[in-house]
């Protein structure tokens, strides 16, 4: 029998509310219904044996990695999700004892550091301690050539018994390990490969899962760094930069049956590689831009980097700092660009979302069919729009719901999961009257899902007056949005249904009638 800590829980909580449950979607409406119950959401996990929890309905789609390419994403259904987060976090330690210690200088991906407020890796480290490495190894006049990898669709194809091993060695806490591999085997179905992807605790399964690779390349004395699948080799000449590549690949195949990408592995001159993979000045732009509008932060005392700034609170000597940014006019040049940069796009999105300048609208819509891998980014652009005129509101959602219909947008599950959302917390965006018509049309339950959640949030009572007798004929996932936006209805009504179904729920359910009864859409 195992049992979760109520600390571990009440971390996993935190930790989904400050970081998400995944990298690529919006958070699921139910974590709010879990914090308004969380004393009895806490207590029903607490009391559960996690060897024998089964699986429930977890979501898995498509995403834009970039323009023209793919990947697999997982959502977990939210009790799964904080039961794995806290299963991962109680391990966490051991997991980053058992892996190449920080001090080496070599693998700057996921460094375990987990804090009461939810934090789980070291902010430190990352990404641009893994670049400033490579310019410091490229510091040594020796090298000549850097050889550059990255391993072949990684968290898709981790063999389960390879990572369970991994734990193994890594922890004295067997039953975590077989808890672990049981809910990858639920999720997983026939399938003894796969983690899900886009989220936090995968990470550290990733990590140990490769962490005898980093050791491997240790022990045979091979000059490397890496951040999570990508590799980078620093040589003396180019037949060192060969011999550390056959080396990998042949470890990760013999080792995990993995292989390497070869779109993305080189080996190329010390200059070559400075110009390809190093600061780049459109890099430097944007460090650039970031530092001043941290500088900003800081003066305002923000807690949240992405708050909102009213500019005409801002003294003369902020508004100035604002305006030497130019973000509309560094989002015109980029937008003209063959190849478009979409950090400087991202950048720009966020930053003038925080200010709510509504000013670069027209553009993305009309150049939409190149900017659509920051699709998410736009989204949430449109979401931190304020004092616009409501006829402005009503514009911007119409042009939003017309992408469904017949764009590059409308052909993905996750697009379309993204362009919904803006309608599922405010009726500001108005055109509800076209809801109705769409969820009839409405090609997979994740549409379905929010169509019903903006429904409710637009007042439709007619619709789900209509729809109690058919709660048990909707899958788990649209089913709780129509437990949600039933909340629409009038007190009496909602409150005779609630009633008459409450013994049918299950515990997630449960929390969100309980949710939505004591703050009604």
């Amino acid at each position: 029998m195992l049992k979760l800590e109520p600390s571990s829980l009440d971390w996993a909580l935190e930790h989904v509310k400050r970081f998400g449950d995944t990298d690529v979607l919006p958070l699921p409406f139910e974590y709010l219904a879990v914090e308004h119950v969380w004393t009895e959401i806490k207590e029903y996990l607490v009391s559960q044996d996690i060897l024998s929890w089964k699986v429930r309905a977890h979501r898995t789609l498509l995403a834009p990695k970039s323009r023209y390419a793919f990947r697999v994403v997982t959502q977990l259904d939210p009790l799964d999700f904080i039961i794995f987060a806290a299963l991962v976090r109680e391990i966490a330690n051991d997991v980053e004892a058992h892996r190449v210690p920080v001090s080496e200088n070599v693998v700057f991906s996921y460094r375990i550091l987990p804090e009461a407020d939810g934090q789980l890796f070291d902010p430190i480290i990352g990404y641009d301690s893994f670049l400033k490495r490579s310019e410091e190894l490229l510091n040594d006049e020796e090298i000549t050539h850097v050889a550059l990898a990255d391993i072949a669709d990684f968290y898709p194809r981790i063999y389960h018994h390879r990572l369970e091993n991994a734990l193994s060695v890594a922890t004295n806490q067997s039953q975590h390990v077989a808890a672990i591999m049981r809910l990858l085997s639920g999720w997983n179905g026939t399938e003894t490969f796969g983690i899900p992807v886009g989220n936090a605790p995968s990470r550290v399964l990733a990590e140990i899962t490769i962490a005898d690779i980093d050791n491997a390349l240790l022990a045979s004395g091979v000059n490397f760094i890496r951040y999570n699948d990508d590799y980078r080799f620093f040589s003396k000449n180019h037949g060192e930069s060969y011999r550390s590549l056959a080396f990998l690949a042949d470890v990760l195949y013999r080792n995990h049956g993995l292989t390497l990408q070869p779109q993305k592995t080189h080996v190329l001159s010390v200059k070559d590689f400075r110009m390809r993979y190093l600061s780049t000045p459109a890099e430097r732009e944007i460090d650039s831009l970031y530092e001043k509008f941290q500088q900003l932060i800081r003066e305002l005392g923000l807690s949240d980097p992405y708050e909102e700034i009213d500019y005409s609170d801002l003294d003369q000597d902020q508004q100035e700092l604002i305006d030497s940014l130019n973000l509309n006019e560094l989002f015109q040049e980029e937008i003209k660009k063959a190849d478009i940069d979409f950090g400087i796009i991202k950048f720009v999105l966020r930053r003038m979302g925080q200010l709510g300048d509504d000013s670069i609208v027209d553009e993305i819509f009309e150049k939409l069919d190149t900017l659509y891998p920051a699709f998410s980014d736009i989204i949430q652009y449109f979401s931190n729009l304020r004092n616009l005129k409501t006829k402005r509101y009503h514009e911007i959602g119409k042009r939003v719901i017309d992408l469904l219909k017949e764009s590059l947008v409308s052909e993905l599950e996750y697009h379309r999961i993204w362009a919904l959302y803006l309608f599922t917390h405010t009726t500001q965006w108005d055109n509800e009257s076209r809801f109705f018509k769409m969820l009839g049309e409405a090609r997979d339950a994740f549409s379905r899902r929010k169509l019903i959640l903006a429904m409710g949030r637009s007042h439709q009572r007619h619709w789900f007056q209509s729809q109690w007798r058919s709660l048990a004929n909707e899958p788990p996932w649209p089913r709780r949005a129509l437990l949600a936006g039933a909340s629409c209805m009038a007190p009496d009504a909602r409150t005779h249904w609630y009633k008459s179904i409450m013994s049918q729920l299950d515990e997630l359910e449960k929390a969100v009638v309980k949710w939505v009864k004591a703050k009604p859409f």
